[in-house]
């Protein structure tokens, strides 16, 4: 049985790294329009908006999968794409206040697409490692 210090420890180890994230995200959003580099590339924000809950959504599948005894993996999926999916809204919800910047149906798309892939690879690469583990 794990001693509930090492609990906490492995609780922070896991779940730091998201509200880190969160924070991140949260203040990439507060930058005003105006303040955003110009890139000639089109639609390049919706590369950065994947790549941020691509992020999130294997943070939140990592943290969820170590917090949990006796996980079962395809629910620890779907939180951790309903949590980036809720965030992605809110955060879209926060730009319509910051100078500059929009609430974007398709950023929160590509928000969805991010974590939901981000989070499904961690599904994958859980499952192939658990392959793996019966071979030996």
């Amino acid at each position: 049985k794990e001693k509930p210090i090492k609990k906490l420890v492995s609780f922070f180890w896991f779940w730091t790294p998201v509200v880190i994230w969160f924070a991140l995200i949260f203040s990439f959003s507060s930058i005003k329009g105006e303040d955003i580099p110009k890139f000639d590339v089109p639609n390049i924000d919706k590369l950065f908006h994947y790549m941020e809950y691509f992020i999130l959504g294997a943070l939140l599948f990592r943290a969820f999968s170590n917090s949990i005894t006796n996980p079962k993996y395809i629910y620890i999926l779907l939180a951790s794409i309903l949590i980036a999916s809720l965030y992605g809204a809110t955060d879209e919800f926060h730009q319509r206040f910051t100078t500059g910047r929009s609430c974007d149906f398709f950023d929160l798309l590509t928000d969805m697409i991010g974590s939901a892939i981000g989070a499904g690879l961690c599904l994958y690469r859980e499952r192939i490692s658990r392959a793996v583990d019966k071979t030996f």
